[in-house]
């Protein structure tokens, strides 16, 4: 049995980013000789972190799915997969919503192995608990990335053991989906420990299952507890390890990785391991030498950069000029700038993690749920003003001449969160969500000239290979 390999690869899973258990050859994998002791259970659920990683190459379906249909930003018109989302003229082909379902799901079935296999496992009992919770909190997180962008999914729960597994399963209801993800949340914020430390940073701990909770009951308008979620985190941030860097730009630093700010993040080491990220040559200007050749997928749209007030040092975050390779100044239009290593020489080789939840979105949904529930109170000004200073270079504690203030309607101070969500998460797969979820995609995009889109866009299709392997499967709407 290739242990020693299996194991190897499973700690670059968590550790390092995207390598595969699948790498392994698929008979060492066999449950008969691998499902025996506490080392094969923390490969087994460092395999279900890994998916994060494939989503996508480097995990760019984050991005392509959760900000291009929006109006923050535009895709280089060289992929007709990717224009197609834009544009919101997509179909049930499209290569991006396809591979988006399959890699979940893989995921969801390794959860699902790790969930069914490890009770079974003569291990600590205190290890056992705490990786059955790991395993749920991912099992959660990608049945919430999959309600929301396809609706009610079919809610598959126990270990795939066969090529047949799976093929008739009908939709659940996006209600039912949502229970299981509350339920398997619920459960791994009283399994997880409060943080980590060493090589085991970037695990999923119980504020980070409160924080998605958090999220998930803002998503479905149950603001009490959304905001008693988010207020449990706040109140045991010292526990938890949980603040605000002083200055924005120091949230994106390499060597803030894993740090204070960060509830969840996706894990990714560059300098040559293999295991780097591709987020940097993304958003890169076209052709510009960064990370070797910067592919400019991904561009802001003017509404976004104009919509940035004077003094918010957030819009510094944009590379509005390059040095080529005759080391001459190229002024370009602005690109996405937040994911920056200097020593990555070639695309998939950064060293920058994928930030999922941030203290700041704790925070920020804290202020949203509780104004929804009583408006403006101190309580929701004190905890969105700190990111309101940091953002235009005032300290963190002390009153500043940006700070909200009571002064603030119900009304208007839901469109400033929604505002400051949107230049403070930019680039962070969050825009599309929030539009969708407060009911503002359609109306606010037809409002700034996509035309195209429709009631539809607020889902995604289900994928025409999916319902052509499964024929129980229903299509959205208007697909």
């Amino acid at each position: 049995m290739k242990t020693n390999r299996i194991l190897l690869i499973a700690a670059l899973a968590l550790g390092l980013g995207a390598c595969s258990l699948e790498e392994t050859p698929p008979s060492s994998l066999a449950p008969v000789n691998f499902y025996t002791n506490a080392n094969d259970a923390t490969a087994a659920v460092n395999a279900v972190y890994d998916i994060s990683n494939q989503v996508g190459d480097q995990s760019r379906n984050f991005i392509i799915m959760g900000d291009l249909p929006s109006d923050d930003m535009d895709p280089l018109l060289n992929n007709a997969d990717r224009v197609q989302l834009w544009s919101f003229q997509t179909i049930a082909t499209n290569s991006v919503v396809s591979q988006t379902w399959q890699v979940i799901y893989q995921g969801i079935n390794r959860a699902n192995t790790a969930i069914d296999r490890i009770p079974g496992i003569p291990m600590d009992e205190t290890l056992k608990k705490r990786l059955i919770g790991e395993a749920k909190f991912l099992r959660a997180y990608y049945y919430f990335y999959l309600v929301r962008w396809y609706g009610g999914v079919p809610l598959i729960l126990k270990e795939t053991q066969s090529l047949n597994v799976g093929k008739d399963v009908a939709r659940a209801s996006a209600d039912e989906v949502y229970a299981q993800i509350v339920k398997d949340l619920t459960d791994a914020e009283t399994s997880l420990p409060d943080k980590f430390t060493g090589i085991d940073l970037g695990r999923v701990t119980a504020g980070a299952a409160k924080s998605m909770l958090a999220r998930v009951y803002l998503t479905r308008k149950d603001f009490a507890n959304a905001r008693a979620k988010a207020k449990d985190v706040i109140d045991n941030a010292a526990k938890y390890g949980y603040g605000l860097f002083d200055k924005y730009v120091d949230v994106f630093a390499i060597s803030n990785k894993n740090g204070k700010e960060s509830v969840f993040e996706i894990q990714f080491v560059g300098g040559g391991s293999g295991q780097g990220s591709g987020m940097v040559t993304y958003f890169a200007p076209e052709n510009s030498p960064i990370t070797g050749r910067g592919f400019g997928s991904f561009i802001p749209t003017m509404d976004l950069y104009n919509s940035f007030k004077t003094g918010d040092k957030r819009k510094e975050l944009f590379i509005n000029s390059y040095i080529d390779g005759a080391g001459k100044t190229v002024n370009t239009f602005q690109h996405f700038n937040k994911y920056v290593d200097p020593s990555a020489r070639a695309f998939g080789d950064a060293n920058n993690n994928f930030p999922i939840i941030r203290y700041a979105d704790v925070l920020m949904m804290f202020a949203e749920a509780d104004n929804e529930i009583s408006g403006p109170t101190a309580a929701a000004l004190d905890a969105i003003n700190p990111i309101r200073r940091r953002a235009f270079g005032f300290p963190l504690i002390g009153a500043s001449s940006v700070d909200f203030t009571t002064a603030l309607t119900k009304d208007t101070f839901r469109q400033a969160i929604w505002d400051e969500r949107r230049w403070e998460f930019n680039a962070e797969g969050h825009r599309w969500f929030d539009l969708v979820r407060t009911d503002r995609l359609v109306p606010l995009l037809k409002a700034k000239g996509k035309t195209s889109i429709t009631e539809t866009h607020k889902l995604y299709p289900i994928p025409q290979r999916e319902r052509d392997l499964n024929p129980v499967l229903t299509q959205n709407p208007g697909y």
